[in-house]
Formats: structure tokens, C-alpha cells, sequence
């Protein structure tokens, strides 16, 4: 990816050089995929891949915002990172045990069931109804059902959970004592991500890198505020590269060093909000 607009933030933020290291670090993806000639599957190596090449884009989006001078909208899409990394947290822990093929294929089974339920309501309320298309949806959803391992309620269903706050705990427990502080503060501003997200009246009011003794509606980008969603983000995608270059088999180790060095940058400038 390359910036395309100079501003003040992005030196400010050294925005550039986490372009870089990003650019470098899907390269190298990129040629492991093509020399190991993955191919398309529903598997644990392509949901790694999938699961990395969305948080590439996301880290894309939020060095926009950032750049633009948008820190609430960057730590909007943080989200979507520290999601990406529960749910692989989630995966290591079920590794070595005998069901964790089975909570693959239940991953991949809720794409297909949240895809036919998004077709069967447009039937239903957004189109003429067509008896027989409803019918056949009904009966394909039946049959993705019918390949579930877990009878979970709930969107994180696969995982034997219902929420991802359920989840969200589980995973943290299933950690190494040394890890959960991390996760419990990831997850502390996960919280403070979706209330910025939500249209609510603490939304409405919450605002990174502006003057707390404003009394008015500030709608002008900030300089300040973007250590925050910038720490939140690329400690998140740093985890969730380790393991993307893990199970293709390749050394995360100067990238990772290359990465931590920002993540302490921006974990300094947290606060500066």
C-alpha cells in the first residue's frame, strides 16, 4: 500500500514506516502461499489466511483514518483486529484436542448458514416471494444445520459459546498468567471501541484527541488521540501474523522486531489523547 496524500500526521504517527513493514510483511504471505501452492479449502490454514488477509485490510483502512485525522474511526476498526486474534487464541487452545477439526468445519459452516439466512430474509421482505426459492433456501439451511457439531445458540456458536464476551473470557482463561493482563487490557479497549462504534448517547460524546473542556461539538480532525487505536491495532496484528507465519512455516522474527519497536512507540503516545 502506498499513502497517497501527505498530512501531518503522517510523520507524526510514523505512519510510513508501518506501511512498509505491512507491504513486507504480505509479501512475504504472498510468496509463501504461492510456493507452498495452497490451495482453497475449509481448513485451519485457510482460515489463518483469511482470517490475516482481512486484518491486512483493516490495518490498510486505519492508517487512512489516522492519517486523515480520525482516531475514533481508527479505533472503530480496531475492533475487528482483537476479534481476529480471540478467535485464533481460541484455535491454539483447541489444538491438540480431539474436537478441533470439528470446530473448523463448524467455522465454515456459519458462513454458509449466515448466507442463506441473509438470502431467505431478502426473500421473505425485500423482494416478490417466490414460494419455491424460499422453499429451497429453507431446505439448504436445513442441511448446513444438519452438518453443525455444536447445537449453540448464538452468533459464536462454533466456538460453544454464544457471545463473544463469553468467548472473549474463556480465551483469556486459557491463557498463560503472564498473558491474560495483556488480553484483559486489549479487551478493556475493545469495550471502549464499541462504545465510540455504537449510537448511543456516550457515543455521541466520546471523542479521542479532542479539548475535554470543550463544551461544544467538535467535528474537526485531531492531531492528538491516535496512540490509542494505533497500539490497539498493531499489538492485535502482531499476534495475529505470528501465527499466520507460523502455519505456513516461515520466521516471523524480523518483522516481529520491526513491529514491536512501533507498538512501543505508540504504547507511549496511548495517553496522549
Amino acid at each position: 500500500m502506498t499513502l497517497l496524500f501527505q498530512s501531518p500526521h503522517t510523520d507524526m504517527w510514523r505512519l510510513h514506516e508501518l506501511d512498509k513493514i505491512l507491504d513486507s510483511i504480505e509479501d512475504d504471505i504472498e510468496g509463501a502461499v504461492d510456493r507452498k501452492q495452497v490451495q482453497t479449502e475449509h481448513d485451519f490454514q485457510n482460515l489463518v489466511l483469511r482470517a490475516t488477509g482481512k486484518s491486512i485490510v483493516d490495518m490498510k483502512e486505519i492508517l487512512t483514518l489516522v492519517a486523515c485525522g480520525y482516531p475514533d474511526g481508527a479505533l472503530s476498526l480496531s475492533r475487528n483486529l482483537f476479534e481476529q486474534l480471540v478467535i485464533l487464541l481460541f484455535f491454539g487452545s483447541k489444538d491438540e484436542g480431539p474436537d478441533f477439526n470439528n470446530y473448523v468445519d463448524d467455522f465454515f459452516i456459519d458462513y454458509d448458514i449466515q448466507r442463506v439466512k441473509a438470502l431467505i430474509y431478502e426473500c421473505k421482505n425485500c423482494a416478490s416471494t417466490n414460494a419455491e426459492e424460499l422453499s429451497s433456501l429453507q431446505e439448504e439451511l436445513a442441511k448446513a444445520k444438519a452438518k453443525r457439531h455444536s447445537n449453540k445458540s448464538g452468533m459464536y456458536w462454533w466456538s460453544g459459546h454464544s457471545t463473544f464476551a463469553d468467548l472473549t473470557e474463556n480465551v483469556i482463561k486459557s491463557q498463560p498468567q503472564n498473558a491474560q493482563h495483556l488480553l484483559r487490557v486489549l479487551h478493556l479497549h475493545y469495550k471502549r471501541a464499541c462504545m465510540a462504534l455504537h449510537a448511543s448517547s456516550i457515543g455521541n460524546a466520546l471523542r479521542l484527541g479532542t479539548d475535554p473542556n470543550f463544551a461544544g461539538i467538535d467535528t474537526a480532525q485531531t492531531e492528538k488521540g491516535h496512540g490509542l487505536p494505533l497500539w490497539f491495532a498493531t499489538t492485535s496484528i502482531n499476534f495475529i501474523f505470528g501465527v499466520a507465519f507460523s502455519t505456513l512455516e516461515k520466521d516471523y522474527t524480523m518483522h516481529e522486531d520491526a513491529l514491536f519497536s512501533l507498538i512501543a512507540f505508540y504504547r507511549e503516545k496511548e495517553f496522549d489523547a
